[in-house]
C-alpha cells in the first residue's frame, strides 16, 4: 500500500509539473518605448541596428532605426503606409510591405526614396509578411494558410495550411515571423505564439509577458518581437528569446 501511495504522489508531482510548466510565461528580453507617429507595425535588423515601420496613413509614414536595445539613432520619413519592414542580407536593402499590397525596397532610407519590386493583388492589404533568411522568399500568412513566393519572380512557389493563428487580422491572423528554421504565427488577444517548421508542422506553442498589436510579430536579432500599439501616441517594443 505504501509503495502504491508513493506511485499515486509521484504520478501527482510529475501533473503538476506539467501543469506549471504549459502555464509559463514568456518575459521580454529586450523593451523599448518609440514614438512611431502612427501606429507600431513591425520591425527588423541588419544584425547591428534595429528598424521598426509604422502605418495607417501615407503622410506619417516613418522608418526608426534604433541600436540593439531600443535606443533611438534617427527617423527618417518614407511616405507610405506600411505594414512589415524586412532586411535582406543577401542584397543588404530594407524592404517593405504597404497597404496598397505593393513590395518596395528602400533605395536610400535618409532621402525616403524607394522603388516597387512586386505586386500582390490576391494577398490581403493587411498583410504583414516576413522574408526567408536567404532573401529568397517572402511569405505571407492569411488565417491559416501560408503562402510563400520567389522574390525574384513573384511566382507562387509553396503553400502551407492549417496553420493556427487569430482569426482576424487586428489580432494576428495575418503576420507571421520567420527564421532560419522556423514559421511563428500567433492570436495577440491570448499573447499565443505557434511554432512551426519550415514545412508548417507543428513543434510547439510559447506564451508572451507583454503584447498585443497583431500586426507587430516579427523576427529580428535572433528575438521574436511584438509591440503594444501606442495608436498614434508612445508604443511599446517587445523582444522575446524563443528555445
Amino acid at each position: 500500500m505504501k509503495v502504491k501511495k508513493w506511485v499515486n504522489l509521484l504520478l501527482c508531482l510529475i501533473a503538476f509539473n506539467g501543469i506549471v510548466r504549459a502555464q509559463q510565461v514568456l518575459l521580454p528580453s529586450v523593451v523599448f518605448k518609440e514614438n512611431p507617429l502612427s501606429h507600431n507595425m513591425h520591425i527588423t535588423s541588419d544584425g547591428k541596428f534595429l528598424y521598426t515601420c509604422n502605418g495607417g496613413r501615407v503622410e506619417l509614414g516613418q522608418v526608426n532605426k534604433l541600436k540593439r536595445d531600443g535606443t533611438l539613432v534617427a527617423g527618417f520619413s518614407v511616405k507610405l503606409d506600411m505594414r512589415s519592414i524586412m532586411y535582406n542580407a543577401y542584397d543588404k536593402k530594407l524592404y517593405v510591405y504597404t497597404y496598397s499590397r505593393k513590395l518596395y525596397k528602400i533605395d536610400d532610407l535618409a532621402q525616403g526614396t524607394y522603388t516597387e519590386v512586386l505586386s500582390f493583388p490576391e494577398r490581403s492589404d493587411q498583410s504583414a509578411p516576413a522574408l526567408s533568411s536567404n532573401g529568397k522568399l517572402i511569405c505571407f500568412m492569411e488565417f491559416s494558410d501560408v503562402f510563400l513566393y520567389n522574390l525574384k519572380s513573384g511566382k507562387l512557389e509553396t503553400t502551407l495550411h492549417g496553420l493556427k493563428c487569430a482569426d482576424n487580422a487586428a489580432d494576428g491572423g495575418t503576420a507571421i515571423a520567420m527564421d532560419k528554421k522556423h514559421l511563428y504565427s500567433w492570436d495577440a488577444r491570448e499573447q499565443l505564439v505557434y511554432v512551426y517548421d519550415l514545412k508548417g508542422n507543428a513543434e510547439k506553442s510559447v506564451k508572451l509577458n507583454q503584447g498585443f498589436y497583431g500586426f507587430s510579430l516579427s523576427w529580428a536579432n535572433s528575438l521574436l518581437w511584438v509591440s503594444a500599439d501606442g495608436n498614434y501616441e508612445t508604443g511599446t517594443g517587445y523582444g522575446y528569446e524563443v528555445k
